[in-house]
C-alpha cells in the first residue's frame, strides 16, 4: 500500500514527504519496526512513543505519525495529528482493508457478563452450522487460530489485524467483548456493529473514569455510533438502561427478568448443576436451560438467545447450542473433586459481581459458605472496602489474600479490604483471616470446609499469571487447586 492511500482518507495538520512511498507495515511499538514500517507515536499513560522514534527509525521505519514535531534525519515522511490513536484506528482500518464491513459483528458492552454472553453466542451460532469468531478476555478466538488476550479489547491496530484474519478465513459472525477502555481510547472507531448489547453497569475502572458518569459516557459512545439500521439489545433491569435507550441512534430490542420487556425470561430452576428458564418467544413459550448456575447467567443467555433469534437462527439450535456449553474459563467453574466439596473458581472482581456470585452460592449452599478473594493493585481503591463488606455480609468465612497487587503493597490493599470487614463488624480470627500468600490463602481455605460446604475463589477467573511489583509469576486458580487437593489424595 502506497502512503499516499493513507494520507488522503486522515485528518492531518502537517504532511512532510512522499505519497509514494510504499507502507509495508504499521507498528506502535518502536520494537517491532522494520524496513517500510509506518510507526505511531502514542502518548500513552506510562511511555510516550515519541521518545522511541530514534529506536523505530533505526530499525527501518521511514514514515511516523505523531503529534507532535519530532527530530528525526530528512530522509522520512511525517504525518502530524491532533489524536495518534484516532489515526491509528483509520489508518489500521485502511492497511487491512476495513475487515469489519465484511463481517457480522456483535459487540458486547456492559460491567459484567461480556464474556458468557461471547461463548454462549459463538456456540449457538457454530450449533447453526456457521464458521464464528470470538475476541473476549479469556482469548481471541479466530476460528483457525487462537491467541491469549493481553486486554479485554485489542488495540486498534492489533484489532483490525485480527478481524480481518477472520475475513480471510472465512468466518461470517464474530463476537466482541468491548470495553470501556477501547471506546475512549478509540480502539473501535473504525469497527462497524452489526449490534451492540448492553449488560448491566455498576462501579468499575474508576480509576480510569473517575466517576459512574464518566463510565457511563464511555459506555454511551458505542450505541451513539450506531447506524440507523443496525440493532441495540439492552438489558430494560439495569437503571442505567434509560440513558442507553434516550441515547441509542439505532432499534432498540429490550430483554429482562422482572421488567416487561420485548423478551422477558422466567426462572423456573436454579441449582448447582445450571439454570432452566423460559422465554416467550412468538407467543410461544420455550424453555431452555444452561449449565451455569445464577439469575447472572440467565440474563447472560437470554441476550444470546434474542441476538441468536433476531438473526434467524432456529430456536432448536439456539437451545442445542447453550446445551454445549458446559463450562466458561473462570465462571463460576466448578472443580471436581472427590471428597463432594463444592468449589468454584470465579472472575468476580467488581462488588457487584462479587455480590452476585456469592449470592448465588449462598442459595445452593446447605453448609459453610467460605470464600478466598483480595483487590487489584493500581486498580480502584475505593471498591476494597465494599468488597470487604460484601464478603462479611454473605458468606461465613472469608479469606482476604492478594489479587494482581501490581506496585502496591499486599499488606496496604487487605488493610482496605479488612476495613469495610470490620465497619461491618466481621471478628478475624472467627470470621475472617488475612493471608497474603495466594496459595496459602487457597490451601487455608480447603482446610476450612468439608463435603457439603462450599468455597468460591474469587477474583482471577481464567487468569494464569500473578503480578507482583516488577515480576510476573505462573499463577492459575484452579490449577493451584487442584495441586492442593492432589496433595491430599482429593482430586
Amino acid at each position: 500500500m502506497k502512503l499516499k492511500d493513507i494520507i488522503s482518507r486522515i485528518d492531518k495538520k502537517i504532511f512532510i514527504g512522499d505519497p509514494e512511498v510504499k507502507i509495508k507495515s504499521i507498528c506502535y511499538d518502536s520494537r517491532r519496526a522494520k524496513e517500510g514500517s509506518l510507526f505511531v507515536a502514542i502518548s500513552g499513560f506510562k511511555n510516550d512513543g515519541h521518545n522511541f522514534v530514534q529506536q523505530a527509525y533505526s530499525r527501518g521505519a521511514r514514515t511516523f505519525v505523531v503529534e507532535r514535531m519530532v527530530d528525526l534525519p530528512p530522509d522520512i515522511s511525517l504525518i502530524k495529528v491532533t489524536s495518534s490513536r484516532e489515526a491509528l484506528a483509520k489508518i489500521s482500518s485502511i492497511f487491512y482493508g476495513f475487515p469489519s464491513d465484511k463481517l457480522k459483528l456483535i459487540g458486547v458492552t456492559g460491567t459484567n457478563g461480556k464474556t458468557t454472553i461471547t461463548y454462549f453466542l459463538q456456540a449457538i451460532f457454530k450449533k447453526a452450522g456457521l464458521k464464528v469468531g470470538r475476541l473476549s478476555t479469556v482469548n481471541y478466538d479466530l476460528g483457525d487460530k487462537i491467541y491469549p488476550a493481553l486486554t479485554t479489547t485489542p488495540e486498534s491496530l492489533d484489532l483490525q489485524r485480527f478481524l480481518r484474519e477472520m475475513v480471510d478465513s472465512g468466518i461470517e459472525y464474530a463476537f466482541m467483548e468491548v470495553s470501556s477502555h477501547s471506546l475512549v481510547l478509540h480502539r473501535v472507531d473504525e469497527v462497524r456493529f452489526c449490534w451492540a448489547v448492553f449488560t448491566n453497569l455498576s462501579p468499575e475502572h474508576l480509576d480510569f473514569h473517575q466517576d459512574m458518569e464518566s463510565y457511563l459516557e464511555a459506555k454511551l459512545i458505542l450505541f451513539e455510533k450506531m447506524p440507523q439500521d443496525k440493532k441495540a439489545l439492552v438489558n430494560l433491569d439495569d437503571p442505567y438502561s434509560k440513558k442507553i435507550i434516550e441515547k441509542s441512534s439505532c432499534q432498540i430490542i429490550t430483554y429482562a427478568i422482572d421488567k416487561n420487556a420485548d423478551y422477558r425470561a422466567r426462572i423456573l430452576q436454579i441449582t448447582d448443576k445450571g439454570s432452566l428458564f423460559m422465554v416467550k418467544i412468538n407467543g410461544k413459550d420455550e424453555i431452555f436451560k444452561i449449565s451455569l448456575p445464577g439469575s447472572h447467567n440467565v440474563y447472560n443467555a437470554l441476550a444470546a438467545i434474542v441476538v441468536a433469534k433476531e438473526e434467524k437462527i432456529p430456536i432448536n439450535l439456539v437451545r442445542e447450542g447453550l446445551k454445549d456449553i458446559s463450562r466458561i474459563p473462570g465462571r463460576l467453574e466448578f472443580i471436581e473433586n472427590r471428597a463432594g466439596l463444592k468449589i468454584y473458581v470465579d472472575y468476580a472482581h467488581t462488588p457487584n459481581s462479587l455480590e452476585r456470585v456469592l449470592n448465588t452460592l449462598r442459595r445452593l449452599t446447605g453448609g459453610k459458605l467460605v470464600v478466598v478473594f483480595g483487590c487489584g493493585g493500581d486498580r480502584d481503591p475505593y471498591k476494597r472496602p465494599l468488597m470487604g463488606k460484601i464478603a462479611c455480609r454473605i458468606a461465613d468465612y472469608t479469606v482476604v489474600t492478594s489479587d494482581n497487587p501490581r506496585s502496591e503493597e499486599p499488606e496496604e490493599i487487605i488493610l482496605q479490604i479488612e476495613k469495610g470487614m470490620l465497619e461491618e463488624g466481621a471478628i478475624k480470627g472467627k470470621d475472617y483471616v488475612t493471608i497474603p500468600d495466594r496459595r496459602e490463602a487457597i490451601k487455608h481455605a480447603l482446610s476450612r470446609i468439608v463435603s457439603g460446604d462450599t468455597l468460591l475463589v474469587a477474583g482471577k477467573g481464567h487468569e494464569r499469571v500473578q503480578i507482583l511489583k516488577d515480576k510476573v509469576i505462573p499463577f492459575d486458580d484452579r490449577a493451584v487447586i487442584r495441586d492442593l487437593l492432589r496433595e491430599s489424595n482429593l482430586l
